[in-house]
């Protein structure tokens, strides 16, 4: 697969549909996921969706195509009343959702990928690489119908799931936080790809937290809070990112710098100096850690690959007390690679992980667990959905530390209330099984149980991805709090903005290599130069 191309087809423009959404409903037990949703989409125009986690988007996208039932509420296309009971009721009406996460199956071609689509069997018809082919081309881009999956960048599955979508006459794309995962070049030809769909008669609807995003790109924007539409904001609408912020949290929401402040609870710490900031990396020791802190964590010579992912080349590393080492770089650098090897999920082939002078391999289990905390980027891995919120917050004290018993269980629910309070997890009670809860809840969950155990190292992979502004804000104060009570962090980002504004010092990945460390006078220009280093 190729970006835009001179040679896409001639562009025909269907008439726009209408989607209308008038009264929905949907409750999950006691909490009220959609409250009486009313929305309307267009077709040959972008709108944006904005909310915190939990306000309901994820649930209404979900109604739309056919993985909830709402409770009650009526959906028409172009005034015709429709109902939609599972996704290919969805997909007849011309709706089509572009997921986060690609749902391609890494192993399989992309036309094999659209044949699983279609549901057919047997032989695969030329036509429909033809068709395939013709739809990226209408698209403005070229697309392979041969390409193995595994072999495609990000931006890549996403052009080739909308392209999918498109062969199949989909007037309606909805995409969920299309860009989290994209590299600056690959948004800005999503956008254009936006308007060839727009420019075709089709609408675009996106969920984002980027509020800059959504006042650029879209046409239309809809904000919802605790299920509700709070905001309309129509074409030609003038408004600033802070209004956005208002009308997202409300206007009595706390301000993100003073959540979890709370006197005594599990974030507690005492004021400190941010240890090692502004050092400089020309001093002695490995990546120049010197005597401006005490180095807690050592990468010496890590070479070799996991048997999932990109191989390591030589890394070396240093990460001190008490401060945050951010380490950016393109998605798919060996950032997931790094976090694997930092946790004690995998060893390398040579090469040395320390932790406090001592082999991280040499530690068991139990103990790594109560000394390294692990927030993977994927809430599904870290969480079990079937168990309660309580149970998920209780994992690794009943899978490490103490026997299940009935006292112990009664005390790990009342500290579950306590975390649920401090980390703002929306949820109808502890007792609550997790798969109830919103993707940012769930990661807020994996926050909360990773963070309130004080690790001596915290391992964070894209932990604010999925999340929404005010939420993002609380993960980079709890984990400054972290740091300033004497933990060292690892925090990985692809957003260059958060990383300078969280860390003392900023590493970068290229091709599962570090290209450099910057600690004095960080800059987006410095990281993006290292970021083209050996590319």
């Amino acid at each position: 697969m190729g970006a835009a191309t001179d040679h896409a087809g001639p562009v025909t423009a269907r008439e726009p549909s209408t989607l209308a959404v008038t009264g929905l409903h949907k409750h999950f037990g006691r909490v009220r996921a959609n409250d009486g949703i009313d929305v309307t989409f267009r077709g040959g125009e972008v709108h944006a969706l904005l909310g915190e986690n939990g306000a309901g988007k994820s649930t209404l996208i979900k109604c739309l195509t056919g993985v909830y039932r709402p409770d009650s509420g009526r959906v028409t296309v172009d005034g015709r009343e429709v109902t939609i009971r599972e996704p290919a009721d969805s997909r007849e009406c011309g709706i089509a959702v572009v997921h986060q996460s690609s749902t391609l199956i890494s192993r399989l071609t992309l036309l094999e990928n659209v044949v699983l689509q279609e549901g057919r069997l047997g032989r695969i018809r030329s036509e429909l690489a033809d068709r395939l082919v013709d739809s990226g081309n209408r698209l403005g881009f070229a697309i392979d119908p041969k390409a193995r999956v595994e072999n495609l960048s990000v931006g890549d599955l996403q052009r080739a799931e909308i392209a999918r979508a498109f062969m199949q006459e989909a007037w309606l794309v909805i995409l969920d936080e299309p860009t989290a995962v994209l590299a600056p070049a690959e948004r800005a030809s999503l956008f254009d790809l936006f308007g060839s769909l727009t420019a075709q008669g089709v609408g675009v609807v996106f969920v984002t937290h980027h509020l800059a995003e959504a006042l650029s790109e879209s046409s239309r924007t809809t904000v919802l809070r605790a299920g509700r539409v709070v905001g309309r904001l129509e074409s030609g609408h003038q408004v600033d990112e802070q209004e956005l912020v208002r009308l997202i949290v409300g206007d009595d929401a706390p301000h993100p710098s003073l959540v979890g402040e709370v006197s005594g609870s599990p974030l507690g710490a005492p004021d400190a100096p941010r240890t090692g900031e502004g050092a400089s990396s020309d001093g002695a020791g490995i990546d120049g850690a010197g005597d401006a802190g005490e180095v807690r964590v050592e990468v010496r010579g890590v070479s070799g690959a996991p048997l999932w992912g990109r191989a390591l080349h030589n890394v070396d590393l240093a990460i001190r007390r008490g401060e945050v080492l951010g380490v950016a770089g393109v998605e798919g650098n060996g950032q997931r690679e790094l976090s694997a090897l930092l946790t004690g999920s995998w060893s390398p082939d040579s090469g040395s992980v320390l932790l406090d002078g001592r082999p991280l391999a040499d530690y068991l289990p139990p103990e790594r667990s109560k000394l390294v905390g692990d927030v993977p980027d994927d809430h599904f891995l870290a969480t079990c959905g079937e168990l309660s919120v309580w149970e998920n917050l209780a994992l690794g004290t009943f899978a490490w530390q103490e026997a299940p018993t009935p006292g112990r269980k009664a005390l790990r629910r009342r500290s579950a209330a306590d975390l649920v309070s401090e980390f703002d997890i929306r949820t109808a009670g502890v007792n609550a099984a997790v798969r109830q809860l919103s993707g940012g809840n769930r990661r807020r969950v994996i926050l909360a149980r990773e963070l309130s155990k004080h690790p001596v190292l915290l391992v964070a992979t894209y932990p604010t991805r999925g999340l929404d502004v005010r939420s993002a804000e609380q993960v980079r104060s709890w984990v400054r709090r972290l740091a300033d009570g004497g933990s060292s962090v690892v925090y990985m980002s692809t957003e260059l903005e958060e990383i300078i504004e969280v860390s003392d010092r900023v590493a970068v990945m290229v091709r599962g290599r570090v290209s450099g460390v910057l600690s004095e006078a960080i800059t987006i220009g410095g990281i993006g130069n290292l970021m083209l280093q050996e590319r």
